[in-house]
């Protein structure tokens, strides 16, 4: 068992997800219990063993199913000849439920509206990033509750926040340079949410550069920009709430 919960810290910490499949009830004849657990990776492969044979393969294709939707399931598995999975003549019944990392929020800009998103993302449960290149922004004491600071060159900040498919980056620097420069690397890393806040002039001149780049209209096409939802924000908190209610409903689709 610890072996198994070691394993999924070892999954979820390097950013990949699993599912767990445990027996949840057994009735009549089965080869495993109540308590019995599974471990299923994304390519199929398992640790542990809920009885082996037929119900073991059945419960994978679930399980793999389950990690596609991102979905937990509860699943009653007959094992008799009728179902062709086991002859024990019993039942169980299987919880399959996924087990990802974390959701990752990498905010560069640790201005005002920075600050404010910080404290909502990490009450919606997001492994905070903040980022910027100016040290009195910069500074744990202004985010003791935020995951990891980092200080530095955006460029460099942001290779090591490590955005991937599971981050969601919001881009509030001071500068329209800097905003370029996040959003670059933002797009090159197929970040789950890119949002960007400025005005249209701003937004209109920031993708005109980046499609100098080489960066195509589908890509750019991926930012929310002007960010957040339209609730007729305007104090630096409001903002924070805007973004943040698009994070929420981005990641519930």
């Amino acid at each position: 068992m610890q072996a198994l919960f070691n394993k999924v810290l070892e999954i979820v910490s390097s950013n990949r997800a699993c599912v767990m499949a445990t027996i949840v009830s057994s009735h009549g004849s089965s080869p495993r219990k109540i308590g019995a657990k599974m471990l299923v990776f994304g390519d199929g492969s398992i640790q542990g063993t809920i009885g082996g044979g037929g119900l073991e393969k059945l419960v994978i294709q679930d399980a793999l199913e389950a990690l596609r939707k991102k979905k937990s399931c509860l699943k009653d598995y007959p094992l008799d000849k009728r179902s062709g999975l086991q002859v024990c003549g019993g039942k169980v019944s299987i919880f399959i439920e996924p087990l990802e990392p974390a959701k990752k929020l990498v905010i560069a800009g640790a201005g005002h509206i920075g600050l404010a998103l910080s404290f909502i993302a990490k009450l919606l449960g997001f492994f905070v990033v903040v980022a910027d290149n100016r040290r009195p922004f910069a500074d744990k004491k202004r985010f003791p509750h935020a995951d990891r600071v980092i200080c530095g060159p955006y460029r460099r900040a942001l290779a090591g926040a490590q955005l991937d498919k599971n981050t969601s980056i919001v881009i509030v620097t001071h500068g329209h340079l800097h905003d370029t420069e996040c959003l670059e690397a933002a797009l090159k890393a197929k970040a789950a949410y890119i949002g960007m806040i400025g005005s249209r002039a701003k937004i209109k001149n920031v993708f005109g550069e980046l499609a100098k780049k080489g960066f195509k209209e589908a890509q750019l096409g991926r930012v929310h920009s002007p960010i957040g939802l339209d609730i007729g924000a305007e104090t630096p908190e409001e903002i924070a709430v805007a973004i943040a209610a698009e994070l929420v409903q981005e990641y519930r689709k």
